[in-house]
């Protein structure tokens, strides 16, 4: 059949039809990848940002600050100091990754830090401690002391994702608040909380720099034995999801320092280079007094080649210890070494309670929180402070007086998971400052031993996870010294996937621990380690299998010397959102028998 040509005149439409869409087509493309490289260059996305810095400064080889930035507005004959992996260098920099650069003209100190990408003055006669470097700087001078940090807001939600994508590629159309949300939430909402103020006895003024800087003063009255009453703390922006946070402790009456720490912080902002080194030297140092018993027991369970469980259930003190821990027992067939319990800052001395787990051959995990509300009342008084200013020794020494009256060993965990934001005695709860937790620490440590306790074996005891998950919070921030605890105390729970709005997964041993190992072995190798509590629920997944699997991976980790199953729930109301129960069933319960016997069914 033979096809007709179309007119001539209706091809050279379709032709000139086509032309046209091939012109549009070649615009979109065009702007799209002006788009596009307008986003790369502009975005401050913080999964985007490492490229970026990798291409400029590793491949380029460009400087993040230039040499007159660098030493812009001080006096001449100032002196310099370089250090290179927290050493002071006797030259210039070479290979270091870690580089901060320290001048002095006798009006200022002034650091300049490349790893966290900040320049700040500080008074004349500062000194700083890099050893927690990859974290933050210390500084220490005539009248206060810093903690100087580089954070990183963290998304909520795609909202935020895209608020602040839209902030950075068109920033004349959209301001993005999702930053300074986080700020005020995560690092500050106890603090600048007027319910947390009026319980605890805290002044506090706020106010905004020119430069966009926010500033908050808050005052600790009646301070008593305090080391500071005053906290000044900067939140400088980046115009990206990082900050600078500065607090400085000082005395609130030194108004004329005040006002130079304000005005005279100069600070310059520029891309963080580098790799961050840290310096440690923890190890446990055993006390002199301890008696011949406890020695042997510290000895016992650190030197000893045998995994050792404990348990703890509900009304441990009284159910719990005389029905509930012996029925487990016997399903198992094992008798658990350890037994968890909690006491709170109201309460005695449980002498009846350990008494009755020493004849039954049983060590005794002592947690003593101070706390009085069981850490439900966060914007009420913290007995953490009210020890800070000395006003709780008389309840403290009479509870060290009835633990040296008992005189047999116990474990003692003081103030868990201090670096969360759900105890009374957390760093976010106490005016932000991990080092007013340590100082408690040390003052308690003082008292039980100057009331003779000489049976008590310290565990230090962070979360895996840093809630805020800010530098300044996390874990080393907490360490109270050599000398002042003998175990290191890891807590990692599968907390299953109940609470979906908090992005909770499912998580296996290994991968709870291995990250545990990651942050905690570099640091702690010295100390024998106690899984202090630990469990897994049951929603969202195989509870039995993960049992299972616990039991193949708990070797894999050789400081690990005991073990704590927390056989209770979480609840949502009356709901068991996170249900731990060890014999929640019958394959649960099967499952950690199994593993006790090594696989025997």
């Amino acid at each position: 059949m033979a096809v007709t040509a179309p007119p001539a005149s209706v091809s050279a439409g379709a032709k000139k039809r086509l032309a046209r869409w091939k012109k549009a087509l070649l615009i979109i493309l065009a702007l799209g990848a002006v788009a596009c490289v307008w986003e790369f260059v502009s975005s401050q996305n913080p999964y985007l940002l490492p490229v970026k810095r990798a291409l400029k400064y590793d491949l380029l080889h460009l400087s993040p600050i230039s040499e007159q930035d660098r030493t812009a507005g001080l006096l001449a004959g100032y002196t310099v100091e370089n250090y290179g992996e927290g050493t002071l260098l006797t030259g210039e920099f070479s290979g270091e990754t870690d580089r901060k650069t320290v001048c002095r003209d006798g009006e200022r100190t002034r650091l300049v830090n490349e790893l966290d990408g900040y320049r700040l003055d500080f008074p004349a006669g500062t000194d700083f401690d890099f050893s927690l470097s990859p974290l933050f700087v210390r500084a220490a001078g005539e009248g206060f002391d810093a903690v100087i940090s580089r954070e990183t807001a963290t998304y909520n939600g795609v909202k935020d994702v895209i608020t602040f994508e839209l902030s950075t590629f068109l920033p004349f159309l959209f301001h993005d608040k999702t930053v300074k949300a986080h700020v005020d939430y995560y690092e500050y909402r106890f603090l600048l909380s007027p319910a947390w103020q009026e319980s605890n006895g805290v002044r506090v003024e706020t106010w905004t720099g020119a430069d966009g800087s926010e500033w908050i003063w808050a005052v600790l009255q009646d301070p008593g034995e305090a080391a500071y009453d005053g906290y000044l703390y900067a939140t400088l922006y980046t115009g990206s999801r990082e900050y600078l946070r500065v607090m400085f402790r000082l005395h609130s009456g030194d108004t004329a320092l005040r006002e130079t720490l304000t005005q005279g912080l100069c600070p310059l902002l520029f891309d963080p280079v580098g790799t961050g080194t840290y310096d440690t030297d923890y190890c446990p140092e055993l006390p002199e007094e301890w008696t011949d018993e406890t020695r042997q027991t510290y000895t016992d369970l650190s030197a000893g080649n045998t995994m050792r469980w404990g348990i703890f259930t509900e009304d441990i003190f009284h159910t719990g210890i005389r029905e509930t821990v012996p029925a487990l027992e016997e399903k198992l067939d094992h008798r658990f070494d350890v037994i968890l319990a909690y006491c709170h800052l109201i309460h005695p001395f449980p002498t009846e309670f350990m008494e009755e787990n020493r004849q039954a051959g049983r060590l005794v995990e002592l947690t003593w929180q101070l706390t009085d509300s069981n850490n439900e009342d966060l914007l009420g008084p913290s007995p953490l402070l009210d020890i800070y200013r000395g006003k709780r020794d008389g309840e403290l020494r009479e509870f060290a007086r009835q633990a040296a009256g008992w005189g047999h060993p116990f474990l003692f965990r003081l103030n868990n998971e201090m670096n969360s934001d759900w105890t009374s005695y957390s760093g976010v709860v106490n005016l932000c400052d991990p080092q007013l937790f340590v100082g408690v620490w040390q003052r308690i440590y003082r008292i039980f031993r100057e009331e003779g306790v000489n049976n008590c074996i310290w565990i230090y005891n962070p979360n895996d996870r840093n809630a805020p998950p800010s530098k300044w919070n996390d874990a080393l921030a907490y360490y109270p010294g050599n000398g002042y605890a003998q175990l290191l105390g890891v807590t990692g729970y599968n907390n299953g996937t109940y609470y979906t709005q908090w992005n909770e997964q499912w998580r296996e041993f290994e991968e709870i621990y291995d990250e545990v190992q990651a942050a905690y072995g570099p640091h702690f190798s010295r100390f024998s380690w106690i899984i202090t509590e630990f469990a897994s629920s049951s929603v969202g997944g195989d509870k039995a299998a993960w049992i299972d699997n616990m039991f193949a991976h708990i070797g894999d980790y050789p400081n690990i010397k005991a073990a704590v199953w927390f056989s209770y729930a979480d609840f949502d109301g009356g709901i068991p959102a996170r249900p731990y129960w060890l014999d929640e069933s019958d394959e649960t319960l099967e499952a950690f028998r199994r593993g006790l016997h090594g696989g025997e069914p």
